[in-house]
């Protein structure tokens, strides 16, 4: 008898609770800003956040002895130290080398990324470097576009994880 009695006063409770989460959509439902709990860069508003970038692009703005401009990334104030994923991208780099072979474009893929680095937008590590220290790296996939000028052209994952913290959650990323 008592149990009824409970699930009675439950049911005026559960009720009173569908009521409010009715309000709300269902995705919000997994949303910590439904319990009024907020990521300190969300405690700003979108333009405070946005004019914190501008100043930080144009402090960071550097020219190197090429004439080519740097910038560094608008980290948020508060983010998680990245992990060493590089398990991660030595397995997607094999899996995008073995799908490079079947269609015979794994050349033309490489020679991109020597052009690259002859241009300086990337840069090679060197293997000692590897073996003594950990790094974050940014596995990436070919994209095929035939009717495009750059029929092949890589694209970069920031949000690749292995049950660790990812590049993209510590970057100030408009969607």
């Amino acid at each position: 008898m008592k149990l009824i009695e409970e699930i009675k006063n439950y049911g005026i409770d559960l009720s009173d609770l569908t009521l409010h989460v009715s309000d709300l959509r269902i995705c919000d439902l997994w949303s910590l800003d439904s319990l009024g709990i907020k990521e300190p860069s969300i405690s700003q508003s979108k333009s405070e956040i946005e004019e914190a970038v501008k100043d930080h692009f144009v402090r960071s703005l550097r020219r190197d002895d090429e004439g080519r401009y740097q910038v560094s990334l608008p980290w948020l104030e508060v983010h998680p130290e990245l992990s060493d994923n590089r398990n991660i991208a030595e397995r997607r780099l094999k899996s995008c080398e073995r799908s490079l072979q079947k269609r015979n474009c794994l050349q033309e893929y490489e020679n991109i990324f020597k052009e690259w680095v002859s241009e300086k937008i990337i840069e090679s590590v060197e293997p000692e470097e590897l073996a003594r220290e950990k790094g974050h790296f940014l596995p990436h996939r070919p994209v095929f576009k035939e009717n495009s000028t750059t029929r092949i052209r890589p694209v970069f994952d920031a949000s690749a994880k292995e049950r660790t913290i990812v590049l993209k959650r510590g970057l100030i990323i408009w969607n």
